[in-house]
């Protein structure tokens, strides 16, 4: 069977004679989420509130938010990270 650039098939075999296991759209979206959940959850479970100290604020929640999503970003699109800085330093 024939694999078109673009298309999200799982199973399928490759010219190569090896399956594919590529995630739809939806597979992406969620995996993103689960990887934010789990990383706002772990920095959240050791992390206090930067304006009054208290572990639970709100704040602190809404902080450890951001720093999983810029976790997660950087976990997805480390390769991608990578080669951008790497460009930028041989400037």
């Amino acid at each position: 069977m024939e694999i078109r650039e673009g298309h999200n098939h799982i199973g399928i075999n490759n010219a190569e004679g090896t399956k594919t296991n590529k995630l739809s759209p939806l597979g992406y979206i969620i995996r993103l989420i689960a990887k934010w959940l789990g990383f706002t959850g772990l920095y959240a479970a050791f992390a206090v509130c930067p304006c009054c100290g208290q572990p639970g604020c709100p704040v602190g929640i809404g902080s450890a938010g951001i720093i999983g999503a810029f976790a997660v970003l950087i976990f997805n699109d480390w390769k991608i990270l990578f080669s951008y800085i790497k460009s930028k330093m041989k400037k």
